[in-house]
């Protein structure tokens, strides 16, 4: 074999070595992996609208019963929430169920955290005395306040408890985050009573 055609085969096989290293994107795991990241930012909307593509796409695969759970999944846990606003007390029972049959949602520890919160029961009349900030990035605590102030989240000490504000204090936290760069992080929320009439939050970051 002639030297140019040994140069020819050579070239011919590093780009079949390469080809066959280079994975082609999937578009879907793409698109499951940006609704888990909006379901923490609690943009439940667009995770719903990809889950439901999802699944709609690819009818058998498995990546496709991963999102049909996980809508089931997101669909009980904005039942439990809506419960919650009204003021019914089944909202502890169905945030239980989502922690306990949808135990590989990223929406259990949230559920299991609400429904905590809930079983608590702090008189809504009751006031924040303290919030902690808790494994977050250094430097982040100083400028939480400011942060809430911003984005309009009414929350802080001395405010009056509301199961809501706290929910979207820790959706305004998880933005935080993310805005910063600080991805892969999870955060929840816990609230304890401090008779006789307050309660203090604690929010957790922890690294997924």
């Amino acid at each position: 074999m002639n030297k140019p055609m040994k140069q020819l085969c050579m070239v011919a096989l590093l780009a079949l070595a390469s080809s066959s290293l280079v994975q082609p994107a999937n578009p879907d795991q793409a698109l499951y992996d940006s609704a888990v990241r909006n379901e923490a930012l609690g943009r439940y909307k667009a995770a719903r609208t990809k889950l439901v593509k999802i699944g709609q796409a690819n009818v058998a695969g498995p990546l496709a019963m991963r999102a049909r759970n996980e809508l089931d999944a997101l669909d009980l846990f904005l039942e439990a929430r809506e419960q919650q606003r009204a003021g019914r007390r089944t909202a502890t029972v169905t945030y239980h169920t989502v922690a306990q049959v949808y135990p590989e949602s990223p929406l259990a520890k949230q559920a299991e955290a609400n429904r905590r919160a809930l079983a608590s029961q702090p008189d809504r009349r009751a006031i924040v005395r303290s919030i902690l900030y808790r494994g977050f990035p250094d430097g982040l605590n100083e400028i939480i306040p400011g942060w809430f102030a911003e984005h309009e989240v009414a929350f802080g000490v001395e405010t009056p408890y509301d199961a809501d504000r706290v929910e979207r204090a820790r959706t305004a936290l998880m933005l935080l985050l993310n805005t910063r760069g600080f991805t892969g992080y999870d955060i929840q929320s816990e609230t304890d009573a401090i008779p006789p009439h307050a309660v203090g939050i604690t929010f957790t970051a922890t690294r997924k």
